[in-house]
């Protein structure tokens, strides 16, 4: 009597495993064929990350260079093809660190144009060689002919954004 309770209870364990995993098991003859379909549906996810680079602290624009090289921007990392990665920048003027209403504007450049915004898409994120955007700070020349003596800073602020794109 004991192997047959052992038996039933093994049985009804196991259903019972079935029934709570969800998993629906069946047998039914096919109509004329003897066989049966089943289908499941199967999910991944990974998720989109990016790693902005920007220019480390400087302090080698020289008085009266009109042109100085900051270094460059740049995305890399793993995004989906219907994503995109844009960049923004926000600048405050050089300012004198002991009069902050003395201060002058500058433009940052990059290609010989301001540079406002730049966007790299899925295939230059994952890129072995990242797209990169030479940046430079322009100072015009009748600019520093206006420039009192001081200690000044500038501050470039840059925005990343994950985009979804159609």
């Amino acid at each position: 009597m004991k192997v047959r309770t052992k038996k039933a209870g093994v049985v009804f364990l196991s259903a019972a495993l079935i029934m709570a995993a969800g998993i629906p098991v069946y047998a039914s003859e096919g109509a004329d064929t003897g066989t049966q379909e089943s289908s499941m549906n199967l999910t991944m996810s990974k998720e989109s990350d990016y790693m902005m680079t920007i220019p480390k602290t400087t302090t080698s624009i020289q008085f009266g260079t009109v042109d100085t090289v900051i270094g460059d921007l740049s995305v890399t990392g793993d995004i989906g093809t219907k994503q995109q990665v844009a960049v923004t920048v926000e600048k405050t003027d050089f300012t004198d660190v002991k009069d902050e209403k003395n201060a002058f504007p500058f433009a940052l450049q990059s290609g010989g144009a301001d540079f406002e915004k730049a966007v790299w898409n899925w295939e230059q994120v994952r890129a072995d060689t990242p797209t990169a955007y030479s940046l430079t700070v322009h100072i015009p020349s009748e600019t520093w002919g206006e420039v009192v003596a001081g200690d000044y800073t500038a501050v470039l602020t840059f925005h990343a954004e994950l985009q979804d794109i159609e």
